[in-house]
């Protein structure tokens, strides 16, 4: 699995959506699904557009929905990527199933999306204008629709142990770690975290200081996600982890390199979907989507 976003030749035009959906209130278990009128292409769509600089592709995809409908989503589980050429260029796009924001106002139009509205599941796909979005639709209505995601986060970049001379705990983040963990809030904000647990050494703190402030969340730290914690009773890690998908809350938890495999071990022994096993880099993050503690689908990030 490759980390979703990046642009490895500089010529892809990278672009994010969802697939919104919300319950049909007149069928028990049915949904609707939100599609959007574009007068320049006089189509009908899901959702979309593209990335700015520097924005995370998770940001991205719940910038353009609020941009296109007025709806401000929550993320769900990663759906299938579009590959497709547009104006003679390469263009992939990233989706994600997102539930409806219900308080949402009335669409009032713009030039680009001049008509918002819900069709059943079955009637949208014949409504799309495209064949590759009404796939979308399907592979949606086929799967888990409701999911929690728990984030696993190895900390970003700190200062190097052989230049610092203190106990190994209260290393911090360097200049480049202390802007990487910035860039995480509006990421794990468009997953809809609510809940931060981290490892209590100084840098995995650190790490989720901006999005914890930034969400008014307290960063609940505990010893045995730390190095020195999971050395001294290794088991603890991975009870703490089944004990948070059995939690319920959208979590993120920040931890490691030596401890991440048994934190992965432990999210994902029932998983359902293939898990990346590369080790992640400093910074980088999975997001594990379970329903019922249950890992259905799965996606890596920078």
């Amino acid at each position: 699995m490759t980390r979703r976003g990046d642009d490895e030749d500089g010529q892809t035009v990278v672009a994010a959506g969802a697939v919104v959906w919300r319950p049909q209130t007149a069928l028990g278990g049915a949904i609707e699904i939100c599609l959007v009128h574009r007068p320049r292409y006089d189509d009908w769509s899901l959702p979309k557009g593209k990335q700015d600089p520097g924005e995370h592709i998770l940001a991205c995809a719940v910038r353009e929905v609020e941009e296109e409908t007025g709806q401000r989503v929550v993320l769900g589980r990663p759906l299938p990527t579009q590959h497709y050429e547009a104006n003679g260029r390469p263009k992939r796009v990233h989706y994600w199933a997102a539930r409806a924001d219900d308080g949402a106002p009335v669409w009032p139009g713009s030039t680009e999306v001049d008509e918002v509205t819900f069709l059943p599941a079955a009637e949208a796909m014949r409504q799309l204008s495209h064949a590759r979005d009404a796939e979308l639709v399907t592979v949606l209505a086929s799967g888990p629709i409701r999911t929690t995601p728990l984030v696993v986060l190895r900390h970003t970049r700190a200062v190097a142990r052989s230049s610092w001379t203190g106990p190994d705990e209260e290393r911090p983040l360097d200049t480049r770690g202390t802007r990487h963990a910035a860039r995480l809030a509006p990421a794990l904000a468009a997953l809809g975290v609510t809940r931060v647990v981290s490892s209590d050494a100084v840098r995995c703190v650190d790490t989720m200081r901006a999005f914890a402030d930034e969400r008014h969340i307290t960063v609940e730290m505990d010893p045995v996600l730390s190095e020195q914690g999971h050395l001294a009773q290794p088991g603890r890690a991975g009870r703490l982890v089944r004990s948070l998908l059995a939690d319920g809350a959208p979590t993120v938890v920040c931890s490691h390199r030596p401890v991440l495999p048994d934190v992965i071990d432990a999210a994902t022994e029932r998983a359902r979907a293939d898990v990346p096993a590369e080790p992640l880099h400093a910074g980088e993050f999975l997001v594990l989507h379970h329903r019922g503690g249950v890992v259905v689908a799965a996606e890596r990030h920078a």
